[in-house]
């Protein structure tokens, strides 16, 4: 690797990075966020989901734009609407207004990561372009294991808003990286066209699906409006395809879409998503709300799974040949099996120990997976589609994530209002609807909680209390229920597979084969 190859590594590496940390961080801020703005976790999940979805329905898009007017152009224009959506989060004055500076800034990203992809693909040797692959999936993987503890360090200096700043910075900083060592790129692809009603269609199925479950956990699973954005979420979905043959240039060609092993592993790059980012949301919510750690060392308590995660990353892709995809996509998914399981017995007593196991256990079965299915995905499409297939890897690591984790949340709220419910009613403490809301996402040093609980005295405010521990670990069982069948589907779906068909030795035909 020659030397202006490296330094252009080099600049691309940080605006990797920062992606990296965006939404992992972003995790560790649910509990301040709630406080200060008096909201509850189906309304948060929304600071983390709005990104989400802006950035994975974006990312195909992103690409093309860069293909025809130019790579280096589109990262320097996907870099200043970061900037200036991460200012737009320092200063949000509501909650609304953080949720729509994190759309912006998912938009962002889904300008600056195919286009960054792009230009370290070209800036080396053919024989050299796995290697320079894989040293820009390691420093978004960085940004995602170092992502809690900068935040939590930050917001514990100061304010949650600190870690907004860190991103400005960094976006400044890799701003200055791409103008002086990356030129202008001379050619461009004039041939092919944006797929805009594909992404519409596909965004608009996401957000009523995503938007669906929060209705439904706040005003009731057959309420008329959550049963309109259901309907509308599979009227949607049902369209993309059809959409999408009248397409010239389809978010997702249709050959791909009859290529039931690129299926399979796009999939596969989704679902163990899911369980990873349940235990990056809730376990440090559930130091901080339950066992009443700080912001700081609910970040530090996340060590164990960073570790995990970022070494089996290192390990895993010197035997995706020699075991198989199959055999560690597989074994990874049982391992989530095993740490969602470990969720289900989780007492309050027993403290932070216990949550060590589940850490371990997540990141040997997310390090299992997650690039051996990014891998897989590449080779069942074959090289020409290889840049388009990391792409949509990427998409739905982040798009099926996002929706499992609304899944999960709507899940969870429900099962702690009715924790809360029985408790206090066991009391004889009768609370409206409201109340109960506020006592099952809040903790004990939340203004709302106290405001509660200053009307009561003596054993009445014991019970208060034990109802609003107790309600957070019922709905964080309910939210690991749902993570436990995602992993049992992840096994299934590994076992599935062809290996024969996604080995990085493999013909050339029998990999692209459909």
């Amino acid at each position: 690797m020659d030397s202006r190859a490296k330094r252009i590594l080099g600049a691309v590496s940080v605006p990797s990075f920062m992606i990296g940390t965006d939404f992992t961080g972003a995790m560790l801020l649910v509990t301040p966020i709630e406080q200060e703005y008096s909201v509850d976790i189906t309304t948060t999940q929304w600071v983390l989901n709005a990104y989400a979805l802006t950035l994975s329905m974006g990312l195909v898009a992103g690409g093309r734009l860069g293909d025809l007017l130019g790579h280096r152009r589109y990262v320097l224009i996907g870099l200043g609407i970061f900037f200036a959506a991460s200012i737009a989060c320092v200063f949000a004055p509501t909650v609304s207004a953080l949720i729509f500076a994190r759309a912006a800034q998912g938009v962002g990203s889904a300008l600056i990561w195919p286009c960054i992809l792009a230009l370290a693909a070209t800036s080396v040797e053919e024989d050299e372009r796995g290697k320079a692959m894989g040293i820009l999936m390691g420093t978004v993987a960085g940004g995602n294991v170092l992502a809690p503890f900068i935040a939590g360090s930050l917001a514990a200096l100061g304010d949650w808003r600190g870690f907004f700043v860190f991103n400005a910075v960094f976006a400044v900083i890799a701003a200055l990286l791409i103008f002086r060592f990356i030129d202008r790129e001379k050619e461009h692809a004039r041939d092919e066209t944006v797929d805009l009603s594909g992404m519409a269609v596909l965004a608009i199925a996401v957000f009523c699906l995503l938007f669906g479950l929060d209705t439904g956990a706040d005003n009731g699973w057959f309420n008329g409006t959550t049963l309109l954005l259901f309907a509308g979420a599979l009227v949607f979905f049902a369209a993309f395809p059809f959409v999408e043959k009248f397409v010239k240039d389809p978010m997702i060609p249709l050959p791909m879409m009859r290529n039931h092993q690129f299926v399979r592993t796009l999939a596969l790059n989704g679902l163990p998503a899911i369980v990873l980012f349940l235990c990056l949301l809730y376990l440090p919510q559930y130091m901080q709300k339950v066992l009443g750690w700080s912001i700081f060392w609910s970040s530090m308590g996340m060590l164990p799974l960073a570790v995990v995660v970022a070494s089996m990353n290192l390990a895993v892709g010197n035997y995706y040949n020699s075991i198989g995809p199959r055999k560690l996509m597989a074994a990874g998914h049982a391992f989530l099996v095993l740490g969602c399981v470990l969720m289900l017995f989780l007492q309050t007593s027993w403290g932070y120990v216990a949550l060590v196991p589940v850490m371990i256990v997540v990141g040997i079965g997310g390090g299992l997976v997650f690039g051996p299915a990014g891998t897989a995905a590449v080779n069942a499409v074959g090289a020409q589609g290889a840049g388009l297939a990391g792409g949509l890897s990427f998409m739905f690591h982040l798009g099926l994530g996002a929706i499992g984790i609304a899944c999960a949340t709507a899940m969870m709220f429900v099962t702690a209002i009715k924790k809360v419910e029985t408790i206090v009613s066991s009391a004889g403490i009768k609370l409206p609807l409201n109340e109960l809301r506020v006592l099952a996402a809040g903790t004990l040093d939340d203004p709302a909680v106290k405001s509660i609980t200053e009307r009561y005295s003596g054993k009445d405010i014991d019970v208060i209390n034990t109802a609003v521990r107790d309600s957070f670990a019922a709905g964080l069982h309910a939210a690991f229920w749902f993570g436990l069948a995602v992993a049992i589907i992840g096994v299934v779906v590994s076992v599935s597979l062809d290996e024969s068909k996604l080995r990085t030795d493999a013909p050339e035909d029998d990999a692209a084969e459909i």
